[in-house]
């Protein structure tokens, strides 16, 4: 009996707290930044609906969550925004080495913020951009979760940022790479084909632009040559693609999130 009222407090407890959560997002449905208390700190958003949609994909659908291999892992986040992805990485993994890249100047504030705020001592935040070279390039961006290299958005001045290439990251073990960087995932994975064989756990939101050549068959060719098996799943897609011209950040008529993992 004892046991069955510890268990019930527990879940009214934890309800109550995610009601709690639920009204505080209702109560800043139109604003367009904020904050609110996650893990007993507080948590700082620069768009709402962005911050709400990819908490519930990440800490209530766990859609990062995989079984370490090693003691202490060495996690690569390309595209972290706002830090909700290392949150979650540094709550889940306190042992691991979380290496971060984020170049855009709209969200930057935001996650070095939470990163002091949430006391995240395993993230070595880098502020460029990841590619195929290390070089300068053209940075576009929604000021939401569409910030983008080299891909134009309409009536902006792009900025300047700096690039690392990918894979001179991948010399040595990699339990989980995160690629979320809107656009040119395929062409970075192709430059790092040769050393996936060090990466276990791969996560990457594949981006299909209307306008040009879809390489999604080859990315997921690179992964079936490198020994990962995939599952697919929606991210964005048209609800009628014969008829539908539905873009998102003017470019992309389709996104998929593509997990990869060895065995």
């Amino acid at each position: 009996m004892k046991r069955i009222i510890k268990r019930l407090f527990k879940y009214c407890k934890n309800h109550l707290s995610y009601l709690s959560f639920e009204r505080k997002h209702v109560d800043s449905i139109n604003k367009p930044e904020g904050e609110i208390v996650l893990f007993e700190n507080k948590f700082f958003y620069h768009h709402e609906m962005a911050f709400y949609n990819t908490y519930k994909e990440i800490f209530e659908k766990c859609i990062y969550n995989f079984k370490i291999n090693n003691s202490s892992p060495i996690i690569i986040d390309c595209g972290a925004n706002m830090g909700l992805s290392v949150l979650y990485f540094s709550k889940k993994y306190p042992n691991a080495e979380i290496i971060a890249f984020e170049p855009d100047e709209s969200v930057l504030p935001f996650l070095e913020k939470n990163i002091l705020s949430q006391d995240l001592k395993n993230v070595v935040l880098n502020k460029k951009a990841v590619w195929i070279e290390e070089t300068e390039l053209k940075f576009y961006t929604d000021n939401g979760l569409g910030g983008r290299v080299e891909r134009v958005f309409e009536n902006q001045n792009p900025k300047i940022v700096e690039t690392v290439r990918l894979r001179n990251l991948l010399c040595k073990p990699i339990e989980m790479l995160k690629i979320d960087i809107e656009g040119p995932e395929y062409i970075i994975l192709k430059d790092c084909e040769d050393l996936l064989f060090n990466v276990n756990h791969i996560f990457v939101e594949y981006h299909s632009f209307f306008d040009e050549e879809q390489h999604l068959d080859d990315l997921l060719s690179i992964l079936k040559r490198q020994g990962f098996r995939y599952h697919l799943k929606e991210s964005f897609s048209r609800q009628r693609p014969f008829i539908d011209n539905v873009l998102v950040n003017e470019k992309f008529d389709m996104a998929i999130n593509v997990f990869a993992y060895k065995g």
